[in-house]
């Protein structure tokens, strides 16, 4: 299972949501990019998301070619040293350096399906033996941490999971379109540790997805080890960490 970050135009939205479902359908965890209203807070989730990203998947068209938002996230993921793959769904000018890296071209196929098959084959092939730890999931500030993943939620919905805290394996389901967590007996989460502060976070469903939001907490949040500044979309497998006492897990369950 890996964490791959599809980066797109937003005109091709429709071809990235494709490819989202194809990667969660192998087990995958895609990420799909927040649109870039604010610059610098599309620019901190960016960072974060391909920061804890295994692989990074460019959608390539026109659009996207044209895109200074593009080009900007599969540099920064090279840059980084993550394996970069192109999706070639049309004629485009590109960047020479885009030009070397895997690509997969879906007009060489007579038959969609075949295409798909193909490209799930040699990305699974290429991505098996990366190494499981190259980032951590977590920052105690120490180095990475081991996650204890034994205790997992089965049924389908969101969770979240204390990994590391007063109760260690506590399940709980996100059922409100807002959840606050913090110290406070107020908070829709209350966890007694003198790192959360009485109103640490919250949790807001925009969308299919949860986003988290810092609430001015003294310790910070950290979501896989970056520090969250505004707001961060949170993906399947997202270690959340609250100072350093405290580390959740973001956990989805999908329908079969």
């Amino acid at each position: 299972m890996k964490n791959v970050y599809l980066s797109y135009a937003p005109e091709d939205g429709e071809r990235a949501e494709e490819l989202r479902r194809i990667l969660l359908a192998q087990g995958h965890r895609p990420w799909i990019d927040p649109q870039p209203v604010d610059g610098e807070r599309w620019r901190y989730e960016m960072e974060a998301a391909i920061g804890a990203a295994s692989a990074l998947i460019v959608v390539v068209t026109a659009s996207s070619a044209a895109s200074p938002f593009v080009t900007f996230e599969w540099a920064l993921a090279l840059g980084a040293g993550l394996p970069v793959f192109a999706i070639i769904c049309e004629e485009a000018p590109e960047h020479p350096r885009l030009a070397m890296v895997h690509r997969y071209d879906p007009r060489a196929f007579s038959d969609e399906n075949h295409f798909w098959d193909h490209f799930v084959s040699d990305f699974n092939r290429r991505m098996e033996g990366a190494a499981a730890g190259k980032r951590p999931t977590a920052d105690s500030g120490a180095g990475a941490l081991e996650i204890d993943k034994s205790v997992m939620p089965t049924e389908p919905g969101y969770w979240i999971v204390m990994r590391r805290g007063p109760l260690k394996n506590q399940v709980i389901r996100l059922e409100q379109a807002v959840v606050n967590i913090g110290r406070d007996l107020s908070n829709d989460i209350s966890i007694r540790d003198g790192q959360v502060s009485r109103y640490h976070l919250r949790l807001m469903l925009q969308g299919q997805d949860y986003h988290l939001q810092d609430l001015g907490s003294t310790n910070g949040t950290r979501v896989n080890g970056a520090q969250v500044s505004g707001r961060t979309r949170l993906n399947d497998g997202d270690i959340i960490a609250l100072g350093d006492a405290i580390l959740l897990s973001y956990d989805l369950v999908y329908l079969e």
